[in-house]
C-alpha cells in the first residue's frame, strides 16, 4: 500500500482504515480518497469488504461543478466516474493484488 500513496490511518487484526491520493493532483484517479477494508473469518476462508470514497471538500466541489454545468452532458458524466468509478477500480485493483 506504500508504494500506490496510501497512508493507513488505523489498523487492527480485522480491519484497515487509509487515506490515498492528494489534492493536488492533475487527474481523477489521484482524488483523495479515504475507505476502510474489513475482514472477517468464515469458515475456511475469510470475506472482505471495503467502503471507499472521494474526501468530502473534493466530492462536494465536483457534485457542484456537475450540477452547475448539467446541461453540458459531459462533466457530470466526468464527475460521475471521478466519484465512483475511479474508487471501485482503485479497490477491485487492490484487491486483486492482495
Amino acid at each position: 500500500m506504500a508504494a500506490g500513496n496510501f497512508e493507513i490511518l488505523d489498523d487492527s487484526p480485522l480491519s484497515i482504515d487509509f487515506r490515498q491520493g492528494t489534492y493536488l493532483t492533475q487527474s481523477a484517479p489521484l482524488l483523495p480518497k479515504t475507505g476502510t477494508i474489513r475482514i472477517s473469518p468464515d469458515g475456511t476462508g475469510s470475506n472482505v469488504k471495503f467502503e471507499i470514497g472521494v474526501t468530502n471538500f473534493a466530492k462536494y466541489w465536483m457534485i457542484f461543478v456537475g450540477v452547475a454545468f448539467c446541461w453540458l452532458i459531459f462533466p457530470p458524466i466526468l464527475i460521475h466516474r471521478a466519484l465512483v468509478h475511479h474508487p471501485a477500480q482503485l479497490m477491485r485493483n487492490l484487491m486483486h493484488a492482495i
